[in-house]
């Protein structure tokens, strides 16, 4: 029986925590290969020690069964992995062709709410899942991710696709420790991250404050752009839990003080950044449906200039 092949590509905080995981628990196994797509300096690291997965109770070192910048080395594979950021979804895609064959299942874990659609643009004939992860954690430096939040889930779908595969991959990923599911209501799912992290990383961003003083200095404009995201979502017939302003709200009151968003981050940074995915995304729908979404106009509208 021919092993199952995982690639993983992006070995950042997401591919580096669940790929790390993966590779730990099938290293040299029969059954599943694991495979890393990386570059640079972090890809250089793991090759020659390891890549370093750092949790609140341990610490371990894995290696894949290859790392690589070069897709054509592993071949084709039966899941691929997509933990880049979505601003390089489709040149990441491009590259990785030689990895993508008849039998491959792409399941991203990126940050939107179309991401799975972008993916059947550029890979019409392919089957794509929908995917989406809840995990506090970062690359600290090449070759070393840290996981610091307590809890960590990871769901994935299809309502189309292949219920004998997903029930496979839900097989391989729990038994390698990964709290995953595979719901029906993925594509809810889906969208109840990105509520959270739509509006979240938008207002942050736009104000350029950390969520507790954003949520305690910006609340009424915090309320607003739920609420807008909340009409787009109903439109377009995704149903969502009545309080779903309200509990993400109070989620937020909850983060710790000084805590930014990714996007926040990388806007600070001076780097590329998900601004069209996450915010982007919200106003052109809200055009295509005659919704009217003030705040979210314009706080897109800064922070595309």
């Amino acid at each position: 029986m021919m092993a199952v092949k995982i690639a993983v590509s992006g070995i950042g905080a997401v591919g580096g925590y669940y790929g790390g995981l993966l590779a730990h628990q099938y290293q040299n196994s029969p059954e599943v290969e694991v495979y890393f797509i990386s570059r640079g300096e972090n890809m250089k690291v793991i090759q020659n020690k390891g890549l370093e997965i750092s949790m609140p109770d341990s610490s371990f070192v894995v290696r894949p069964k290859l790392i690589t910048d070069q897709p054509e080395d592993i071949g084709e594979v039966d899941f691929l992995l997509c933990c880049t950021k979505s601003y390089d979804l489709k040149d990441n895609l491009l590259h990785l062709a030689p990895v993508i064959g008849k039998k491959t299942v792409v399941i991203p874990f990126l940050n939107g709410a179309n991401i799975t659609e972008q993916i059947k643009t550029l890979l019409p004939d392919q089957e794509i899942w929908q995917g989406c992860v809840y995990i506090g954690a970062r690359l600290l430096e090449p070759g070393v991710v840290s996981k610091y939040s307590v809890k960590e889930r990871l769901f994935f779908g299809s309502e189309q696709g292949s219920k004998v595969k997903q029930e496979q991959l839900l097989t391989i990923l729990v038994k390698a420790g990964i709290n995953a599911f595979n719901p029906q209501d993925i594509t809810t799912r889906i969208w109840k991250k990105f509520f959270m992290i739509s509006t979240a990383a938008t207002i942050t961003s736009y104000y350029n404050k950390p969520i507790d003083e954003v949520v305690r200095d910006y609340y009424d404009s915090f309320k607003a752009l739920c609420t807008e995201l909340k009409q787009v979502a109903s439109a377009k017939g995704v149903l969502l839990d009545d309080d779903i302003i309200e509990t993400t709200l109070e989620t937020q009151k909850m983060m710790p003080p000084g805590s930014i968003t990714s996007m926040h981050h990388d806007f600070k940074q001076g780097k590329n950044t998900e601004l069209e995915n996450l915010t982007g995304f919200v106003v052109n729908e809200a055009r295509k449906l005659n919704i009217a979404t003030p705040f979210y106009d314009k706080m897109y509208a800064a922070l595309s200039h």
